[in-house]
């Protein structure tokens, strides 16, 4: 919202205005004041398509203020606001060209070009116009008042630019099909009686225009989920993992020992007393016989470490 006081600190006035766009509220970027001009300025940002409402409020004033609307250097009408009875403010809303019975609404469009040399020759301050809503409140009396069919018209002409001269705007205000005012507006002629008290500018682009300018700040950019496959575990998950696999080789090592001791219990487990009988017979003559000694086998002790290499 852009905010304009008039007058000195002992009787300060303070105006407002801004634009709503399809129902919100327009953000203003780099909002500029001129007192030696009586203007503030900003940036909004456009979009195609989008309807939008030029609106403004008022202080309690003792004469009747028009709400003055121009749009790409063309009149679109205005709105009185009558002194306040009540001692409070007023709030007043422009949404498009009415003839009183039905409202075409502002939008934003594209801006229409051309290669007609003709059109070369335009003034430079009808293009500097291009892309501007303008509201300029004016102190003003009322003269009289009558039918608006007799003094508005529902057509506002869609000028062509060259593609040449278009300077970096790229859309226009156009007329929204009509649709039926539910109370018929009366109109008002008037006349002024001072100087304009104040005139808002709203400049409006496409959001990456502005962003690419540094009117705006820049959007925020969408990082790329990394897939799963790509992105390294975290350190405790990694840590988790290294555990399991010592602890899945350890358990293969004791399977391993176990099998291997097992299989020696086997080969060393003790021979039966007829297989010791058979081993110690002897055929031949006790006379010749010789002792041979027998060497005891190794045995197994459990407990022992086995070296498996």
């Amino acid at each position: 919202m852009l905010y304009w006081e008039d007058g000195d600190a002992a009787s300060s006035q303070k105006f407002s205005a801004w634009i709503s766009i399809e129902g919100q509220d327009a953000v203003e970027y780099d909002v500029q004041t001129s007192k030696e001009d009586k203007t503030v300025t900003c940036w909004i940002a456009s979009e195609l398509g989008k309807k939008f409402v030029v609106n403004w409020t008022l202080p309690a004033l003792p004469h009747v203020v028009n709400g003055r609307v121009r749009i790409d250097g063309k009149n679109c009408q205005g709105s009185i606001c009558s002194p306040s009875t009540n001692g409070r403010g007023m709030t007043r809303s422009k949404a498009g060209i009415t003839d009183g019975t039905v409202l075409k609404p502002f939008v934003f469009s594209t801006l229409e070009l051309t290669d007609d040399d003709a059109l070369l020759g335009s003034s430079t301050s009808s293009l500097m116009e291009l892309g501007v809503v303008q509201l300029t409140l004016v102190p003003c009396e009322i003269m009289g008042s009558g039918n608006g069919a007799k003094y508005t018209s529902l057509q506002i002409s869609d000028d062509k630019v060259h593609e040449r001269t278009k300077k970096a705007v790229t859309q226009q205000m156009k007329l929204a099909d009509a649709v039926l005012l539910q109370k018929p507006i009366t109109f008002s002629k008037n006349r002024r009686i001072g100087p304009d008290i104040v005139t808002f500018c709203f400049k409006y682009r496409p959001m990456d225009v502005l962003c690419a300018n540094g009117i705006a700040p820049p959007l925020p950019t969408l990082k790329r989920k990394a897939s799963a496959e790509l992105s390294p575990p975290p350190v405790e998950d990694r840590d988790d993992t290294e555990e399991l696999a010592a602890l899945e080789e350890v358990r293969a090592l004791r399977e391993k020992l176990q099998t291997l001791e097992e299989k020696l219990l086997r080969d060393l487990k003790p021979r039966t007393k007829s297989e010791k009988t058979a081993a110690t017979v002897d055929l031949t003559d006790r006379s010749k016989r010789k002792r041979v000694k027998v060497e005891a086998k190794p045995s197994f002790i459990p407990g022992e470490v086995i070296d498996l290499t």
